[in-house]
């Protein structure tokens, strides 16, 4: 079983902003871009056959309706971007530098403005694993958010889990898990 994460496209006049889950605007112009790429990079036959997910963010959701047509995408609360507490909606730079370094001595233990650690994004996104595990026995395609794709990466068990949750993740990208289909077999990025 394959389980592809999709990053959703750039949302427009976010620069420099800490959205988190804020329901934030996407140009319908990036979906329909982004979806080509999509279509470039998962094969047809995967694509046609696999059960499509999403956040139920819109920015998530209409990139995932885009490329599940005819069909419908599931959206799921465990996909949902990681919870940035009351930094949501606040300019990087208006952050307290403390709070930032805090969060940086502890990656996965703190919770940036109050909201969600990295672990308890990992609690959502092994919750969601299982149940993909349980029901699906084909192909997934998720379309989610850069935490929560970093989170998966780091639980993959390739590489430094720090590392992976400090990694770059490029809007539209595409990440393939390989996994088997019961609980205790491996899993593995590519």
């Amino acid at each position: 079983m394959h389980i592809y994460l999709v990053r959703h496209p750039p949302p427009i006049d976010v620069d420099g902003l800490c959205y988190g889950r804020l329901d934030v605007t996407v140009n319908e112009k990036d979906i329909a871009r982004t979806a080509e790429s999509i279509f470039d990079q998962i094969p047809g036959q995967t694509l046609a056959s696999a059960r499509i997910y999403c956040s139920p963010s819109s920015r998530c959701m209409g990139l995932a309706r885009h490329i599940a047509s005819p069909r419908q995408p599931t959206a799921e609360e465990d996909l949902t971007e990681m919870s940035f507490g009351h930094w949501q909606g606040v300019r990087w730079d208006a952050i307290a530098q403390a709070e930032i370094d805090a969060w940086a001595k502890d990656l996965w233990g703190y919770r940036p403005g109050g909201g969600e650690s990295a672990a308890m994004v990992a609690t959502r996104w092994e919750r969601w694993l299982d149940h993909v595990r349980r029901s699906d026995l084909g192909h997934v395609v998720a379309v989610t958010h850069a935490g929560v794709i970093r989170v998966a990466l780091a639980r993959s068990g390739q590489g430094n889990e720090s590392s992976a949750l400090g990694a770059h993740i490029p809007f539209g990208s595409v990440h393939r898990l390989d996994l088997g289909t019961t609980p205790g077999h491996g899993m593995r990025s590519t």
